[in-house]
């Protein structure tokens, strides 16, 4: 089954990707910070404790433009190496998910190495790889990537659906 995505410039997507990285950064801030609060659903899921001392050292405009940044400069790297699907079809799609888990999950190691996010590091990284090594930290970066991507694609399928 095909579906066809909405055609977006380069800078739209990038812009897209921004605001979409941010967007859930600031439901990850509201989730983390209750995290006492939350329903037991979500304690199954410990990185969002572990994000708690990071937002508490941001105020919520910084730590969500800084999710938005790396969003935002790891989407040209994923689409240099595999383009953005024009349309929805199982090998293709399949291909730019995987490469996007991959390098989302490779761009958290060169974040800790450039020492450009310390109270990332410091904070959300240290308790993940305590807690399961630095597998467990790729394996969560390239999940945020993949949640990023399925975001963006059914946004333009919706949009697309309604436009057309």
């Amino acid at each position: 089954m095909k579906y066809n995505l909405t055609n977006l410039t380069f800078s739209q997507l990038i812009i897209l990707t921004f605001c979409i990285t941010g967007t859930y950064d600031v439901i990850l801030r509201f989730l983390s910070l209750n995290y006492n609060s939350l329903p037991s659903l979500f304690k199954n899921f410990e990185f969002i404790k572990y994000l708690t001392p990071y937002f508490k050292q941001h105020t919520l405009l910084a730590a969500a433009l800084i999710a938005g940044f790396v969003g935002a400069v790891t989407q040209p790297i994923i689409l240099l190496i595999t383009p953005f699907p024009k349309k929805i079809n199982d090998l293709y799609t399949i291909t730019f998910l995987l490469n996007s888990f991959i390098i989302s999950g490779l761009i958290g190691f060169v974040m800790k190495a450039s020492k450009l996010f310390p109270i990332l590091d410091k904070t959300y990284y240290k308790n993940l790889e305590k807690n399961g090594g630095v597998i467990r930290s790729l394996y969560h970066d390239g999940i945020s990537g993949l949640i990023v991507q399925i975001s963006i694609i059914t946004i333009l399928l919706f949009t697309n659906n309604i436009i057309n």
